[in-house]
């Protein structure tokens, strides 16, 4: 459980229709998604009176009370973090797209707070923190933590919404790397199968065989065979939806988990998630001029299928 750090009290020197509107005023720290969090979760009153409607009205001399909980601001890389970087694969004044590193997440999530891309996007490019109404600007979509490889980021509110209208619209063409356990029944195919949360447990997912249950959501997958080995297959995935763990779900589902994958696999001996973003093309927001960006095939995989060709064990 949270400590309470301090609090904060502000006294109004005018009415305001939204209490919300007045935090965001005086408080420029937070978002107005983080202020709508902090009113929420009965982290703000007025008057002594606790509050949980971000509409509540502000009359002049009005004093509000908001309590910071002891936690590093999202806005903000924890002290005790490397000097941040991204590898960058493109760049321009609208676009950034970067080479994502396994065992990073791209942006905040529950749980323990650890430094994310987006911390360090933010810490870059501090101008991204003006784009309203939303707790992850210039996020336009993610990768898993454990998921390395091609990840775009946009560096104003238009551009992210651009960006996020062609991904909800299937014109972003996605083509992954993955080690799988196993060999493919088939050289190449689509794996369209549903996809839900898991009920037994909310932060798994599971595959469904029919659309109809509940949140079930639609999934579809092109894999493609690159190379076999005795006890695992080298493979190409092409996913035409953005399901939250999709692939992993498809391969596991089809008999075929990705190597190092805990959560829906077996131990493999491979020491991450072997599932690789590799490139992404799509027309460029602004110009509508095609843009692919790749990212190197990472060294652990080389050193993986070179052991395995020699026989070895080790890698």
């Amino acid at each position: 459980m949270n400590n309470i750090d301090h609090e904060i009290k502000l006294k109004a020197k005018k009415d305001y229709q939204r209490i919300d509107l007045f935090l965001a005023e005086h408080m420029e720290q937070f978002s107005r998604s983080q202020v709508e969090k902090l009113i929420l979760s009965g982290l703000v009153a007025l008057n002594r009176i606790v509050v949980k409607r971000k509409n509540e009205h502000i009359v002049a001399g009005d004093i509000v009370a908001v309590t910071i909980l002891e936690e590093p601001s999202p806005n903000q890389v924890p002290p005790s973090s490397e000097p941040p970087t991204l590898q960058r694969l493109y760049e321009d004044e609208y676009i950034l797209i970067i080479d994502k590193p396994n065992g990073i997440s791209v942006h905040p999530g529950a749980g323990e707070r650890q430094v994310t891309i987006l911390d360090i996007f933010r810490s870059l490019y501090p101008q991204i923190d003006t784009i309203p109404d939303t707790d992850r600007p210039g996020i336009v979509h993610r990768l898993d933590k454990d998921t390395s490889g091609v990840l775009i980021l946009a560096k104003d509110e238009i551009t992210m919404k651009r960006m996020q209208k062609k991904f909800k619209r299937r014109e972003v063409n996605k083509t992954y790397l993955a080690f799988v356990q196993g060999k493919l029944r088939y050289m190449n195919g689509t794996i369209d199968v549903p996809i839900a949360r898991n009920p037994k447990n909310r932060k798994k997912y599971m595959a469904v065989t029919y659309a109809h249950y509940e949140n079930a959501r639609e999934a579809v997958t092109d894999f493609s065979l690159i190379r076999e080995f005795d006890d695992f297959s080298f493979v190409r995935l092409n996913p035409h939806t953005g399901r939250t763990h999709q692939l992993r779900v498809h391969l596991a589902h089809f008999g075929n988990p990705i190597l190092g994958d805990h959560v829906y696999g077996k131990a493999s001996g491979f020491r991450r998630l072997a599932l690789h973003a590799y490139k992404i093309e799509f027309e460029h927001p602004w110009t509508q001029q095609t843009l692919i960006a790749h990212s190197p095939f990472p060294e652990v995989f080389r050193q993986y299928m070179k052991a395995k060709l020699a026989g070895t064990k080790q890698y």
